[in-house]
């Protein structure tokens, strides 16, 4: 696993591209979000798909949320029409995972067999670099064994994958990551938007938007 410290010793620039340049070839990257460190391949590579179930020892009935840089960029993974759009300008970048409808581009094996997609754009500047040099969609999974609690402790993080032989082949240290909720899940597969989990800290702005929001 290279440890890539992008606080002290290397440029978070140089660790991006190289970070993109590893997805491309196939292989996983942990890296600091808005929220949590997350686990990220290539989307549309089978294999390097498989390898976050391996080292998170996640079943491959549980879905894999996907991180986007661009409206545009989710478009090309999710049908997204004008209405939903507008709800994603209003909550994108930030700590908000939208599920919709998936296009048939996506591998069931990122969506665990539904025709759906949890999409997030974090607000992080590592995270809107990455994925501006890789020019694609990233899982953004937690980096953690499932079950395990996520640390936002990148050393605590990097411990525990060196006990396993399936470990991420890039880990960017972005230091300990300040204390904070999950992001806040929105169900927009249907005419009326659902939340399925809820931020308690933007809860009540959440709610006063939603009660403005209409599908059709």
């Amino acid at each position: 696993m290279k440890i890539l410290d992008i606080r002290n010793n290397f440029s978070p620039e140089l660790a991006s591209k190289e970070a993109a340049l590893a997805l491309l070839k196939g292989r996983v990257v942990a890296y600091p979000t808005d929220t949590l460190y997350g686990l990220g391949v290539n989307v549309f590579d089978t294999d390097a798909v498989r390898k976050i179930f391996a080292i998170k020892k996640r079943s491959d009935k549980k879905p894999l949320p996907v991180m986007v840089g661009s409206i545009g960029m989710a478009k090309a993974v999710a049908v997204i029409d004008k209405p939903r759009e507008r709800i994603l300008k209003n909550f994108w970048p930030g700590s908000f995972t939208f599920i919709l409808k998936k296009k048939p581009i996506v591998s069931f094996l990122v969506t665990a067999g539904r025709n759906s997609i949890a999409l997030r754009m974090p607000d992080h500047p590592f995270c809107e670099s990455m994925i501006r040099d890789f020019e694609g969609p990233i899982t953004v999974t937690s980096a953690n064994i499932s079950g395990e609690e996520p640390s936002p402790d990148p050393q605590e993080i990097i411990s525990r994958f060196l006990e396993e032989d399936a470990r991420p082949d890039v880990f960017i240290d972005g230091g300990v990551l300040p204390e904070s909720d999950p992001s806040t899940i929105i169900d927009l597969t249907t005419d009326n938007p659902r939340i399925v989990r809820i931020n308690p800290t933007n809860k009540q702005n959440l709610l006063n938007i939603l009660e403005t929001i209409q599908i059709k």
